[in-house]
């Protein structure tokens, strides 16, 4: 009886304290705007209890007592303790955002740490900036983000491929490109066509996808990356999902797409226009045979065809206003031992020139299970599929926009009936094309399928020490298909002309890394240690098919239904890597950092002589904020004095370059019977190309975190540079790659990025970033110039430095073209042979860099991006044709012709028009190098968000509209730039589908 009493009395005194527990429930919103926090964690103080709130907010936990402290931490949120109010059960929070970018994540691929932990020069691109940005591929959109990142393409074509280059270009001959890493995975990009120089792996990628992109700058921070770090790196981070209720997020936009800049001196001519101008010319040809203006008039009219009542402005006729609309669709959510990360997505975007545009699905899986107390398995799937079509470019006689300047106005576009006109006089057999025929009867599109898939396993075999093997896939196949009709155009003599092409590559990568993480003397010192082993290999698989005799049907177009097979090819190749790591980061009290990292690859690029390279890294830095000496300045908050050194390489040649190769094929074949050649002549000496880069930075907060600061200075040394030396012609061979020269970068970047204002209703951040690079080359094979094109290279020289014939203006008693006579311009001569050369600017910027801002009042933002660029000079490399002073008569040329010299005493750059002059005033020479010096403003978005108290009976957690605009005004120096000052990175302009404007208009919503 005792014993029954006894285990009552034990039970109810359980049920007692048990019901002593209280049940706390509150909300958690944004300080800023009120709107509802999930995924924030809410704990008890000294206590493992905990919740997370949910899409609206909301949390539940138990607590002992009424006198509990709960800690709330969120990602990018100042953590706050709050004691709960006597006597109550309700605990409503406000959260305010990280004010200081020192606290961020950097993301390396093989580990991630807090920014301030690290001694290295990262930067990194926060997925806000660039959900539902207009610019399709991260390489366009990451273009002012970014302090010593250039962006730049000569290409407005959806989809197309956009130059990167991080601190100056690194080599002459080899890659310049980063390295791109996506979810720990080394993969192939750039443009991997054969036939289409626009296509863009990366635009596969939707940007909506990715949640963070750090990029790699200095040794420190890239050398783990060895062998091809040379040129930095970028490393992508896509979305994975978080412990929490599940979250939908849906986007939608939908705009309009016109032409970016456009050049009033580079206008093409009016049918009135080139008439008297044309006139002028044949009268200053002939002036016995056609003394007035009348009578060459007439010779006009009569040579050429020339309806004066025509007046086609081709420009107008190739171009259009596109449409773009885009949509994605994600759910994130999991719990303590699952997390995922789902979303679709597609885009599509017409051109702002006829026949051009780009569609794109994608698709995105992040799973990542606890699958006991010791292993974590994580896989990821990335599929991108996009489908580009597009004219042709450059000189080709099918391109559109050449068409548009090389047209004259005098030919009409379309018949009586309404139908393109293809038929002479207007368009005679071998001349130009009509651009709207070509545009309705050819095709031309390149399909890409992009995949990469990630798995791995951690586990963990102490508190200390983490093993985790990866393997991952990165898969491209593209599919090009051209169709040139049989009725008109390049094909009409072989009576139709199909060609598809199929290329794959498949890339592999496996990783093995154990970390040990170690702290002693009460977390006085700090130990991190990674060790390591990884193999890659990337196969490429190629075949492409040309037909030509087809059946005169504008429906039949695959190459199966062609008479003739012209030419058939294939090929297969590959690369791979081996390699052997160690990374080491150490820390003191908190204070003091060293990192180092060493890194052994071998490169199947090279002769297994050659083919292993060591590569290391050293880096420093020193929180002198949190020295006791430091502490008595208020204004300063944290300040951090970094330095690194190191040894990275560069390995981006082709896969055989160091093999003396024999080549087979129809090019060689005798007689029908099979024929080979010497095409390479191999060099088993070839090794890495060697980068050292040399940083000293500081990283510096203010005002309470409200100011960030960011400084650093670079030298960057490239020897051995991997280079086409040239070869004695009694070779055989022009060149052969070599390892010889040196070049240097150095330069200063600059990033500030504050909170004016975080008070009350109104919020103002402001952003600002610059870079100056100096490129010099320090040494070639022999001290030898090598010339290529237009440009030079030079020892003590820019690496893009113009080299021309140097223009000496117009003779203002005779009208004809000068030249100077050498490089001291001090004489000038009236002939074009007897000009001579000299370095005439560079295509390198001093400097470049964004800045803007965001304001944010109550629900309503707005935010705006500038990009800048100035230093360089741009080439107009079609001047000879649209500014041909009447040397192509049969051609059209632009506005900037009617200054021509008129009589004695005229003050102009543009001489005498002479019909079919030849007088070399044309040629090429720096009179069309321009100025490129261009100010853009590049976003421009205005949003408002719903408030949440309009959504409660919706289930609706977040709703945003906006309207946005990209590349909405260019401002540039030289008013006589023809050209979209954005050109390539060697600034040569180039006939191509024009860099956009955009503006749309878009909703977010998430539930």
């Amino acid at each position: 009886m005792c014993k029954w009493l006894l285990f009552i009395g034990l039970m109810l005194w359980t049920t007692q304290l048990h019901a002593q527990d209280i049940a706390i429930a509150g909300r958690v919103t944004s300080a800023e705007d009120g709107a509802p926090i999930p995924g924030v964690v809410v704990r008890l103080k000294g206590i493992s209890n905990g919740s997370i709130t949910d899409t609206s907010g909301r949390y539940t936990l138990s607590a002992p007592d009424r006198n509990a402290t709960l800690i709330f931490r969120g990602v990018g949120l100042v953590t706050r303790e709050a004691l709960l109010p006597a006597n109550q059960q309700q605990l409503d929070v406000q959260l305010t955002a990280e004010v200081t970018d020192l606290k961020e994540v950097v993301v390396t691929g093989y580990s991630s740490a807090s920014r301030d932990k690290t001694t290295g020069a990262y930067a990194v691109v926060k997925s806000r900036q660039l959900e539902n940005t207009p610019f399709i591929s991260l390489d366009k959109a990451l273009q002012g983000l970014v302090p010593g990142l250039q962006s730049a393409g000569g290409s407005g074509l959806p989809g197309s491929f956009q130059s990167i280059r991080i601190r100056g270009t690194g080599s002459i001959n080899a890659g310049a490109d980063p390295l791109y890493v996506i979810n720990g995975i080394p993969v192939n990009t750039g443009v991997l066509a054969r036939n289409n120089p626009n296509a863009n792996t990366l635009a596969g990628i939707s940007v909506n996808d990715i949640e963070q992109i750090t990029v790699l700058k200095d040794a420190v921070a890239a050398s783990a990356y060895g062998s091809r770090a040379a040129n930095g790196v970028i490393v992508i981070t896509l979305k994975k999902g978080k412990p929490g209720k599940t979250v939908f997020r849906f986007s939608t936009e939908a705009g309009l797409v016109n032409q970016a800049f456009s050049s009033p001196a580079n206008r093409p001519l009016s049918t009135t226009e080139w008439r008297e101008l044309t006139a002028e010319g044949v009268h200053n040809r002939f002036p016995d045979q056609y003394p007035d203006i009348n009578a060459a008039m007439q010779f006009v009219d009569k040579t050429f065809g020339v309806n004066p009542a025509v007046n086609t402005n081709w420009l107008k006729e190739v171009t259009q206003t596109g449409k773009t609309a885009q949509h994605h669709f994600s759910a994130a959510g999991g719990n303590d031992k699952t997390n995922f990360y789902i979303s679709t997505g597609y885009l599509s975007q017409t051109g702002n020139v006829i026949a051009s545009g780009l569609k794109r699905f994608t698709g995105n899986l992040a799973l990542e299970h606890l699958a006991g107390k010791k292993i974590t398995l994580r896989t990821s799937l990335m599929i991108g599929n996009t489908s580009q079509y597009g004219p042709d470019n450059g000189g080709a006689f099918s391109n559109p926009v050449l068409a548009a300047y090389f047209l004259r106005p005098s030919l009409s576009p379309k018949t009586l009936e309404g139908d393109p006109n293809i038929s002479a006089p207007d368009f005679p057999a071998g001349g130009l094309y009509n651009p709207l025929a070509i545009a309705e009867m050819d095709r031309r599109k390149t399909s890409n399928l992009k995949g990469i898939l990630s798995f791995a396993a951690d586990y963990r075999l102490s508190k200390q020490l983490k093993l985790t093997s990866r393997l991952g896939i990165d898969y491209n196949t593209l599919e090009e298909d051209s169709y040139n009709n049989p009725f008109y155009g390049d094909a009409i003599n072989e009576n139709g002309l199909s060609a598809r092409g199929y290329a794959r590559y498949f890339n592999w990568i496996w990783s093995n890394l154990a970390e040990y993480n170690r702290s002693f003397s009460g977390n006085d010192y700090a130990l991190h240690l990674s060790a390591g082993y990884e193999a890659q290999k990337s196969t490429h698989y190629f075949n492409r098919t040309v037909v030509i005799g087809l059946p005169p049907d504008l429906d039949i177009h695959v190459p199966s239904a062609g008479a003739v097979t012209q030419s058939g090819e294939g090929s297969n190749s590959d690369y791979a890597f081996i390699s052997a790591l160690a990374l080491m980061d150490f820390s003191i009290k908190n204070k003091w950092l060293i990192s180092g990292s060493f890194r052994r690859d071998g490169s199947s690029r090279f002769g297994s002589e050659r083919r292993h390279g060591n590569f290391w890294s050293v880096g420093m830095a020193w929180h002198l904020d949190r020295e006791d000496f430091f502490k008595g300045i208020p204004f300063i908050n944290e300040l951090k004095l970094r330095g690194s050194y190191g040894f990275n390489g560069n390995a981006s040649i082709g896969n055989y370059d160091w093999q003396a190769a024999y080549a087979y094929g129809k090019s060689y074949n005798y007689l029908g019977n099979t024929g080979t050649a010497p095409v390479t002549p191999g060099n088993n000496n070839l090794t890495w190309e060697l980068n050292k880069p040399l940083n000293f930075g500081f990283d510096m907060s203010l005002l309470k975190g409200r100011l960030t600061f960011v400084l650093d200075w670079y030298n960057r040394i490239t020897s051995n540079l991997l280079i086409d030396e040239p070869l004695s012609g009694t070779s055989g061979f022009a060149t052969y790659k070599n390892n010889a020269g040196s070049m240097r970068n150095r330069g200063v970047e600059v990033g500030l990025s504050g909170n004016v204002v975080r008070s009350g209703p109104f919020l103002w951040d402001i952003f600002f970033n610059i870079a100056w690079n100096k490129n010099r080359i320090l040494s070639l094979p022999d001290d030898r110039d090598i010339v290529t094109g237009a440009f030079i290279r030079r020892a003590g020289e820019d690496l893009q430095s113009f080299y021309l014939k140097q223009w000496a203006g117009v003779n203002p008693e005779t009208g004809v073209p000068q030249w100077y006579k050498d490089a001291s311009r001090t004489e000038t001569v009236a002939s074009y042979n007897a000009a001579g050369h000299a370095i005439a600017g560079s295509a390198s910027p001093r400097a470049f860099g964004s800045f803007g801002s965001g304001l944010k009042y109550k629900n309503l933002s707005l935010d705006f991006q500038f990009y800048y660029s100035y230093g360089q000079m741009v080439r107009d490399a079609w001047a000879s044709y649209t500014q041909s002073d009447g040397y192509n008569p049969n051609f059209n040329v632009v506005s900037s012709q009617l200054e021509r010299w008129q009589k004695p005493g005229d003050i102009t750059s543009v001489p005498r028009y002479v019909y079919g002059g030849a007088n070399a005033s044309n040629a090429a020479s720096s009179r069309f190098l321009y100025n490129g010096d261009y100010l853009r403003l590049r976003n421009l978005t205005l949003g408002y968000k719903i408030p949440h108290t309009f959504l409660t009976r919706t289930g609706v957690t977040s709703a945003r509209l906006y309207l946005r605009g990209a590349n909405v005004l260019t401002w540039v120096r030289d008013k006589k730039l023809p050209y979209d000052p954005e050109t390539n990175l060697n600034s040569t302009a180039n006939f191509d589908v024009f860099i956009p404007k955009t503006f749309t208009g878009g909703v977010q919503i998430e539930f």
